[in-house]
């Protein structure tokens, strides 16, 4: 039994098909001619650079885009952290100015924490 492929076969069309280019370089020789007979190299080359442009255009702006919204984002998270940290100071300055109802409020909280769970594993 002979193993034969279609690229060793050279009267086979498909293996002739497969081995040329399916677009051809606008530096070859043989320029692919358009209905006026002219080389349609230069228009592809052209049509290329064109496509490729908008890409980078493209690609451009969204990259503009995702900048202007992570700047966004971390001012966001900036404020966050100061109204966090303006909160906190707020809280501990009414701790300071009134301790023995931070503590009651403490073991008021504790105590229904305490109640709530005893009450969940009945």
């Amino acid at each position: 039994m002979t193993n034969t492929t279609s690229a060793s076969n050279p009267t086979n069309p498909a293996s002739n098909a497969a081995s040329a280019t399916p677009f051809p370089d606008s530096n070859s020789a043989g320029h692919a001619a358009d209905a006026d007979g002219q080389a349609a190299g230069p228009v592809v080359d052209g049509l290329i650079k064109r496509v490729t442009q908008s890409a980078h255009d493209a690609v451009d702006s969204v990259a503009a885009k995702l900048s202007a919204v992570t700047d966004g984002l971390q001012g966001g998270v900036d404020k966050a952290g100061e109204t966090r940290d303006e909160w906190l100071e707020a809280a501990r300055d009414a701790i300071r100015q009134h301790p023995f109802a931070a503590v009651a409020g403490a073991a008021l909280i504790g105590a229904a924490l305490l109640s709530l769970r005893s009450s969940r594993r009945d």
